[in-house]
């Protein structure tokens, strides 16, 4: 390849160097490749920028973000769930599910519940105290029709009935469970969830 600097035709320039009797010809690296390796390193930068220092979701969080759209799409497709303690407790023991319903619950109730459920502007779902629920057969009431007089929205036109019957599975799933930062409880306390076993795996 002819020097950048030479005219075409001419004949090559051997540079004033040599090693082991070899000599190097004035053959500089093309412009498009040297402009290639310093995108590459310039992306480089970027990348770590967004995926490694947090300015991004990292590779880990769109790793769960993609196995939540995964499971919620299987989920789609349960057809008629009915919100009864049955299907409750068949749901609240499949991972899968509950993985599903976890991607639903963060994106919209995590803004008042938290994404752990211990309470923010809306009260903790962890404890054994709650506001508007008595038994597990009201989660799905409250989250369809919602409780304006508390500012909690209803979801029965957002969701599907079995996406709501999944929600409530979850919400019932994270009582008992240790919240980074739980509020303190609100309410009444509650009985312990009346749920039947659920049946075994592959049934």
């Amino acid at each position: 390849m002819m020097s950048r600097t030479q005219p075409a035709g001419a004949e090559p320039v051997l540079l004033d160097h040599e090693a082991d009797g070899i000599q190097e010809y004035d053959n500089p690296t093309p412009s498009w490749w040297t402009a290639t390796f310093w995108g590459t390193i310039a992306f480089s930068a970027l990348y770590a920028l967004y995926y490694m220092v947090g300015v991004g979701p990292g590779l880990s969080r769109e790793y769960d973000i993609e196995l939540t759209e995964h499971y919620q799409a299987q989920a789609a497709r349960l057809g008629d769930l009915k919100p009864d303690p049955p299907t409750l407790s068949m749901l609240m023991a499949d991972q899968r599910m509950m993985q599903a319903a976890k991607g639903m619950f963060s994106a919209n109730c995590a803004v008042c519940h938290a994404s752990d459920g211990g309470g923010g502007t809306g009260p903790n779902l962890c404890d054994d105290s709650a506001i508007n629920i008595k038994s597990v057969n009201d989660l799905f009431g409250v989250i369809s029709q919602g409780v304006v007089a508390r500012g909690m929205p209803a979801w029965d036109k957002r969701f599907t009935d079995a996406q709501r019957v999944l929600l409530a599975a979850y919400v019932a799933h994270l009582r008992g469970s240790t919240p980074a930062a739980p509020k303190p409880p609100q309410g009444n306390p509650i009985a312990p969830w009346d749920l039947p076993a659920p049946p075994p795996k592959g049934e």
